[in-house]
């Protein structure tokens, strides 16, 4: 039997195949493999303004969802919706959302879903006012473009009929800026669970460390593990970021920065961990991308109660913490016992059997978009 078609709008990038795994990659992945527990999906690219005027306000901070062209994508869009006979089109990340609008000109009919991987003036905040990342009249116009920002982000919500959000937090955000209906799809796991190699001590961090909240809550926790014995511990940190990689591993005797690394030798690295770490000490845009990856990999992970929202499970515990204090002091405790291992091994394996499923979560949406 034949699936419906729906449409899924995305930047070419992240429908590439080849392009890097990053966080937004892997949960464009997934949205892909929720839409298709019921539809064909058929991918709509679309790329990012070429004009001038858009790389000038780029440049200078002020291009408020105006990364597309929207008007270039009018005859190419209504083809598709016709010839596919589409009935749902799913927008990809939420500068997309520009699309909505041409969309109801299209097609009145069509339900337009929002594939949120976190509201785009969250992190912005994060930057004017807690990492004071603008200085002087680049701050001025920052806290101009983030108003500008949040007044657009509630119009064009107004062209779509769900959002879907990645955590339970994105969730407020999104009733708070006027969606009609929001759906939070929870983290899922691909289960991978061969035997494991832990190296006593040897803890590991996989992340963008060019991303701010995953430097700070990393580097803060560097900083704690300082004030105690480390002479049995190795943090072992993944990913790109290599400057400030590099840096955490000149600054801390424990530290080796290992880069990016293929999906094999992720695989070997990660299995040698006895815990890994997700740090996370505020509300930053979006999930943790990669705590999903790691439980289904087996290992344990020392989080945050922050770091594990969008994921929902209904048995298993792992050791969580309030902060980077109290992370050292798990790290310290934890990583040379093999008996807290070994328990927090069996942990994760309940976590990864009691998580939700792709296809129970697509039937919940399409009841509510429905209205049923």
């Amino acid at each position: 039997m034949d699936l419906p078609k729906a449409l899924f709008i995305s930047n070419s990038k992240f429908l590439d195949t080849s392009f890097p795994e990053g966080g937004v990659k892997f949960c464009t992945d997934e949205y892909i493999q929720l839409i298709k527990q019921q539809f064909e999906v058929i991918p709509f690219a679309v790329d990012y303004s070429n004009t001038f005027f858009y790389k000038i306000k780029k440049r200078i901070g002020v291009a408020v969802y105006e990364d597309y062209e929207i008007k270039e994508y009018n005859e190419t869009l209504a083809k598709s919706i016709k010839e596919n006979n589409i009935k749902y089109v799913f927008l990809n990340l939420t500068n997309t959302a520009t699309f909505a609008n041409l969309i109801r000109q299209i097609a009145p009919d069509v339900k337009i879903i929002l594939c949120s991987h976190g509201n785009e003036s969250g992190d912005f905040l994060h930057d004017i006012a807690g990492h004071n990342k603008y200085k002087n009249i680049k701050k001025k116009i920052a806290i101009y473009v983030l108003g500008k920002t949040l007044v657009t982000e509630y119009n064009l919500r107004k062209s779509i009929d769900l959002v879907l959000t990645v955590s339970e937090v994105e969730e407020n955000i999104e009733k708070w800026l006027g969606a009609y209906k929001v759906y939070m799809v929870a983290r899922t796991m691909q289960k991978n669970t061969s035997d494991t190699e832990p190296v006593g001590g040897r803890v590991g961090f996989l992340s963008d460390l060019s991303h701010e909240p995953n430097y700070y809550g990393i580097n803060k926790v560097c900083g704690e593990l300082t004030m105690v014995n480390t002479k049995n511990i190795e943090l072992h940190l993944v990913g790109s970021g290599k400057e400030r990689g590099e840096m955490l591993e000149r600054n801390y005797s424990f530290v080796k920065y290992l880069g990016h690394l293929n999906n094999k030798q992720l695989d070997i690295e990660i299995k040698s961990w006895t815990f890994a770490l997700n740090p996370v000490f505020y509300y930053s845009r979006g999930v943790s991308t990669k705590l999903g990856k790691i439980l289904g990999m087996g290992v344990p992970v020392i989080t945050t109660n922050k770091g594990m929202r969008g994921y929902t499970w209904n048995d298993g515990e792992l050791p969580v913490c309030s902060n980077s204090v109290e992370m050292a002091q798990i790290i310290i405790k934890n990583s040379n016992d093999k008996t807290s291992y070994l328990h927090y091994r069996n942990e994760v394996i309940k976590i990864q059997n009691s998580a939700p499923s792709l296809a129970k979560m697509l039937r919940d949406i399409l009841k509510l978009i429905d209205g049923e």
